[in-house]
């Protein structure tokens, strides 16, 4: 039977981490300023797909081994900040597009790849299958998502509730996440939000690199 005290705490408290700024919001943005609202829908997907993987820790408690062992939190902690890292330096290489190239139009998902090839700069434009991995890995290696949802579910969640209830709370978690993601997506995809970053050029997405960084650091000498 579900137990509505848990499912309004699971609901309130889960928000609150949802709409925290953190890697899976800089990547949405990033991937909907540069390369449009479908990348950032995208991305908003994968970041959805990828709180899958906290959330089985936290309801089948596969976490408690990240708990209890310095080294299996140390692997996840460094393996998220790496990826941040490299995405970060991918970023902070963003070269300036010449005047006459419309960075908003190469940065269009509808632009056909070979107007791409054709450009005389690398556009680097991602498919939108990488971007979703991006979105996947993003969340999914990041250890401080797992604590969160592990420490959530222990808080909340009574050790006698059943497997259909947990699978509840995580579906709410999982469709919150979809929302709130797709919303911000569809906010800084949207073309004035665009041209008013890309009016920077390069310059966004290198500042957007050393956010990346900045969040690798913080992730990589983080304490529990």
């Amino acid at each position: 039977m579900l137990d509505w005290t848990e499912l309004l705490t699971i609901a309130t408290v889960s928000w609150l981490g949802i709409m925290s700024p953190g890697p899976d919001f800089v990547v949405v943005v990033r991937h909907s300023v540069s390369y449009g609202r479908r990348h950032g829908l995208t991305a908003a997907l994968g970041v959805t797909t990828g709180t899958v993987v906290p959330l089985a820790y936290a309801t089948f408690g596969a976490a408690l081994l990240a708990t209890q062992s310095d080294l299996v939190y140390l692997i996840l902690q460094y393996a998220g900040s790496t990826y941040l890292a490299w995405l970060g330096f991918r970023a902070l290489r963003s070269r300036p597009a010449p005047p006459d190239l419309d960075p908003l139009r190469l940065a269009s998902p509808d632009t056909p790849d070979t107007a791409l090839e054709a450009s005389p700069i690398p556009t680097e434009v991602p498919t939108r299958l990488r971007t979703f991995w991006t979105g996947v890995l993003i969340t999914s290696l990041n250890a401080k998502a797992g604590l969160f949802y592990l420490s959530l579910f222990a808080m909340a969640v009574s050790a006698n509730t059943p497997v259909a209830p947990r699978l509840l709370y995580c579906a709410y978690i999982l469709i919150s996440t979809m929302i709130w993601t797709s919303v911000v997506a569809t906010l800084f995809g949207h073309g004035t939000v665009r041209r008013t970053f890309r009016a920077f050029g390069h310059w966004f997405d290198r500042f957007m690199g050393g956010v990346f960084i900045l969040l690798a650091l913080r992730t990589a000498f983080a304490r529990r």
